[in-house]
């Protein structure tokens, strides 16, 4: 193992930043500027270990990739590499975008450099070779999956027990390499905590874990063979985190612990924004260890080249410390008067159906034929998944297009079917060009239903699905053609896929190739719910799955014309860009937007101390900052009437603002 201390990182120099320029297709003075002043040039010299504040549409993302594509034609080290970190494939999905087919690129994607998420990282690295060092199988590392599993494995009795406190599959988690669980209103040496204790232990042995579970098994790791982070630094000295202001509380402390803490840590680097702080899994909240900015080694991004400086007046009181935001984008919306004005459609109770549609008209009213064909437009929503009753509305993201399906939302989606497999799989492809990204999905999912066999030994979550399954069915002709017909038709050809078609031969034929790979049938209710044609956001059967997938685009005509909205989460949307973006009401122990209209009208900016209404103000802070020339919001008109009269002193207020109410 080599002397991390006697490591030397490369210089950037001005020439390096001209070629990287080059190679993204960005003009020569993409990170200086005209006057050489650009804060972004000073980032990509700086090898110090630095934070990096950046507001939306700073260009973070492509001067992380031009910044490790100037570090990989310049990195001498044969075993010693580059880790870039973040939550989401985003980075990874960039360089192989701009960069994989150029030397520097494919250098990054290869031994002995990482790029990919902090789960993925901890699994490869710490958790999988320790688990199986200890004799564990890993079979599935799928929370769903293995809570399931467990809860199957439980008996009535205790299942009762946990139900009675209000507790269900989600609470059978371990929280040490012990398998001792924590579950509310169950005390540690009762017999339902042991009887809980026991089937994680179980569901070990068989090889199902939880996504966060990993996190144990490497802290295990760390206290038990403590040289494993001297050997991990070693391997890589320079590390990135991408978005690192979603780092949560249990990842910033293990990642820390890997790279950081005690003598020997590594050269850091970290890009975010605090204002967009956003966590996926409810009650999860930001990092105590570590937080991120350290305003020791903080670096500020504050202009934005996504949007011009009016979106920018009117998002930016919604941030918890704001900017002060100066926008460097496009500008003006691209038509003047009612078409192009940044617009608040106010409905009344029952109609959020009117919404997308008067959205289309607007979308049709503002672009060009050219720009309605090549621009992104979208609908976004805090809350996307439907409860299971509510007296408000609208709720969810549903409200407003029943058809929507929260499963296909996700970047990288996890859907609870098959099916949806397929739909998942089309969207990515469509978005791409490319149809791997769909064969990519399938084969996931295929690799998902034999993960739901008992006596499966297969690899989890590979890189390359597709070339697995071919590889096991080598010795299989007839199945492999079988998987090649599924995929010609459902990947390749995109040709409609009804229910019929799925109950009377494809489901059956998945079961085959299935059986083939691990030896053994799939059945019981999990096999049985995962081939289960999927239903839609209001419980009814999709009938078809159709060449242009159940993709959540809500497709609008007028007049021969046509538009393709993307529905979908806040959280979805997060890190991409729109020509415009929509945000819908939602309804989380408030009406979202309604709370929010004092930001809204400029009579409030910045945080509040209060953390509900602090993470609703970041949302939709993210949600209002995708957009470079229209930006919309659909309220209720309830939220500004008195006395069922609508109030124009606040429409007033909001006009003042730059907006345009219109009642739909």
């Amino acid at each position: 193992m080599g002397d991390i201390s006697s490591f030397e990182l490369p210089t950037v120099a001005d020439e390096d930043i001209v070629r990287a320029c080059a190679l993204l297709g960005l003009g020569e003075q993409a990170f200086c500027g005209p006057t050489r002043c650009d804060p972004r040039n000073a980032v990509l010299k700086c090898m110090d270990p630095m934070d990096v504040a950046a507001c939306p549409g700073s260009g973070k993302t492509t001067l992380l990739v031009a910044k490790l594509a100037i570090l990989a034609e310049k990195w001498s080290y044969r075993t010693r590499g580059i880790c870039v970190l973040s939550h989401a494939n985003a980075a990874r999905r960039q360089i192989e975008e701009r960069l994989g087919n150029t030397t520097a690129g494919r250098r990054l994607l290869a031994y002995p450099h990482y790029i990919g998420t902090i789960h993925g990282f901890v699994d490869a690295y710490l958790a999988v070779p320790w688990l199986r060092s200890c004799g564990y199988p890993i079979k599935a590392v799928n929370t769903e999956i293995c809570q399931e599993w467990r809860w199957r494995k439980l008996s009535p009795k205790w299942q009762h027990a946990l139900e009675k406190r209000h507790c269900g599959r989600g609470s059978l988690s371990i929280a040490t390499a012990s398998f001792d669980v924590q579950i509310k209103g169950i005390g540690a040496g009762t017999d339902t905590c042991g009887a809980c204790q026991e089937v994680c232990r179980q569901s070990a042995e068989a090889g199902y874990f939880c996504y966060d579970e990993m996190f144990v098994w490497a802290e295990d790791l760390m206290k038990r063979v403590p040289s494993v982070v001297a050997t991990i630094r070693d391997r890589f000295p320079l590390l990135f985190i991408d978005e690192a202001q979603d780092n949560s509380e249990e990842q910033s402390h293990i990642l820390h612990r890997i790279f950081l803490r005690g003598g020997g840590a590594v050269a850091r680097q970290r890009l975010g924004d605090g204002n967009q702080a956003i966590f996926d899994s409810v009650g999860a909240g930001e990092a105590k260890t570590d937080r991120f900015p350290d305003d020791t080694v903080k670096k500020d991004l504050p202009n934005t080249h996504r949007f011009g400086q009016k979106i920018a007046d009117l998002a930016d009181p919604l941030g918890l410390a704001p900017y002060g935001l100066v926008g460097q984008g496009p500008g003006e919306p691209l038509q003047s008067g009612q078409a192009g004005a940044h617009t608040i459609f106010l409905f009344g109770h029952g109609e959020a159906g009117k919404v997308l549609p008067a959205y289309g008209d607007l979308l049709l009213a503002t672009f060009s034929e050219q720009e309605l064909r090549r621009g992104v437009f979208a609908a976004i929503g805090q809350v996307h998944r439907p409860p299971e009753s509510t007296d408000k509305y609208p709720h969810s993201v549903g409200d407003y297009w029943p058809s929507y399906d929260p499963q296909l939302t996700s970047a990288d989606p996890r859907p609870r079917c098959f099916v949806q497999y397929v739909s998942a799989g089309r969207g990515r492809a469509r978005t791409s060009g490319e149809a791997h990204h769909c064969v990519e999905k399938i084969a996931e999912g295929i690799l998902r239903l034999a993960s739901t066999v008992e006596a499966a030994q297969l690899v989890p979550r590979r890189a390359h699905n597709h070339r697995y399954v071919r590889t096991l069915l080598k010795d299989h002709p007839t199945e492999r053609d079988l998987y090649d017909q599924l995929l010609a038709t459902t990947a390749v050809t995109q040709s409609d896929l009804s229910k019929e078609e799925w109950t009377e031969h494809w489901r059956d034929a998945v079961k085959r190739i299935v059986t083939v790979l691990v030896g053994c049938k799939p059945s019981g209710d999990q096999a049985d719910a995962f081939l289960a044609w999927p239903q839609g956001a209001q419980g009814s059967q999709t009938p078809t799955v159709t060449g242009k997938g159940r993709d959540n685009l809500y497709r609008y005509p007028k007049n021969g014309q046509r538009v393709g909205i993307r529905v979908g989460s806040i959280h979805s949307a997060k890190g991409e860009t729109h020509a415009a973006t929509l945000v819908l009401e939602t309804f989380y122990y408030d009406y979202n937007l309604e709370k929010a209209i004092p930001w809204l009208e400029g009579s409030k900016s910045g945080g509040t101390g209060q953390t509900r209404m602090d993470e609703r103000l970041k949302l939709h802070y993210v949600a209002m900052t995708r957009p470079t020339h229209l930006l919309c919001l659909a309220m209720r008109r309830d939220s500004f009437c008195q006395d069922d009269d609508l109030d124009q002193e606040a429409v007033e207020r909001l006009e003042k603002r730059g907006w345009r109410v219109q009642c739909i």
